[in-house]
């Protein structure tokens, strides 16, 4: 029987962070497919550059404290990248506290699925794959493994998937 989880047992980024450090001790295909498995139904949090027209940051810089401001152009997201000998991989985070204060301050951080994330490197011809929480215990998740995520079934309960 297939074992199911809650999406309150993958909000904290807890159980991602477990798996992870499990499959970085011990590197094996028993510890390395439940962290994509798990990867598969999470969100992370992608830190990403918010681009808007210089009318629409205008209007955004005027606009009271609390008030809403609705864009008349198009707003755009540009996920950050990071380099290391590896190659080039997008960043995403399993909790806020993951994330180096520093390099938060230059960006938005959204929160979003890890599909949507895993698509979107796979969509990007010069990246070589995702990276787990950079700036504490980074795992490089290549493009190979990215796919194998998106063929796999969820574990959400049935009225979570």
């Amino acid at each position: 029987m297939e074992q199911k989880i809650s999406r309150k047992d993958l909000d904290s980024g807890n159980l991602l962070r477990f798996l992870k450090h499990r499959f970085l001790t011990q590197q094996n295909r028993q510890t390395l497919m439940p962290v994509l498995a798990c990867l598969r139904d999470s969100e992370v949090i992608v830190p990403v550059q918010v681009n808007v027209s210089d009318a629409d940051r205008e209007r955004i810089l005027n606009a009271a404290k609390g008030e809403s401001v609705d864009t008349i152009d198009p707003v755009s997201f540009k996920p950050d990248l990071l380099q290391s000998e590896d190659g080039t991989f997008l960043p995403v985070f399993s909790s806020a506290d993951q994330i180096d204060p520093e390099y938060a301050k230059n960006f938005a951080l959204l929160t979003v699925p890890a599909v949507q994330c895993i698509r979107t490197a796979l969509d990007m011809k010069d990246v070589n794959g995702l990276v787990i929480d950079a700036f504490t215990e980074a795992m490089l998740v290549p493009k190979e493994s990215a796919e194998i995520i998106l063929k796999m079934k969820s574990h959400l309960e049935p009225d979570q998937a």
